[in-house]
């Protein structure tokens, strides 16, 4: 359940994101402060429903609190095993939610940029720009699987080390 907590913060943090892009696409006064309050209460009322939930659960389960150490260090070391494309596997992590969200964020945005001229004149800056779109996608995906993997190695390491000064004592 951990995993799928992780999967969903993503989504949260990205649907997010893209609302901000409509907002600046839309730019009206006094845009920034209501979508920072928004986005602000959407980020602690998911993080406030995921501690309600895992203390239901964990009370009732009688699951002790260092469990949830012991399943980041497993997901850790999966993804520490597991090759480049396939980090997203590893938490079950289906890109075609956002994906159809990037399309509908950027549709717009291309077509306002669009220049007038002929067709093969159009056609070609719409490949430039869904060629330019899929570069950028694809270098944000290698940046966040070398971040995960960072982070994995960092956390195994650090779980290593807590387990040799508990050995030690």
């Amino acid at each position: 359940m951990a995993y799928y907590d992780t999967v969903e913060r993503f989504h949260i943090m990205a649907y997010i994101l893209f609302v901000l892009a409509q907002n600046i696409l839309e730019a009206e006064n006094a845009w920034v402060w209501s979508f920072a309050m928004n986005a602000c209460m959407i980020w602690c009322c998911e993080i406030l429903v995921d501690v309600i939930k895992h203390a239901f659960l964990a009370k009732f389960n009688e699951i002790k609190p260092y469990a949830y150490s012991e399943f980041l260090e497993i997901l850790c070391k999966q993804t520490l095993n597991s090759q480049s494309h396939e980090v997203h596997t590893t938490l079950t992590f289906i890109p075609l939610a956002p994906a159809c969200v990037v399309i509908r964020v950027l549709t717009p945005i291309y077509a306002a940029h669009l220049p007038y001229g002929p067709f093969w004149w159009r056609w070609l800056w719409i490949t430039l720009h869904f060629s330019l779109t899929y570069f950028m996608l694809a270098t944000l995906k290698v940046i966040v699987g070398f971040g995960l993997q960072m982070h994995a190695k960092w956390y195994v390491c650090r779980c290593l080390r807590r387990k040799r000064h508990w050995h030690a004592d």
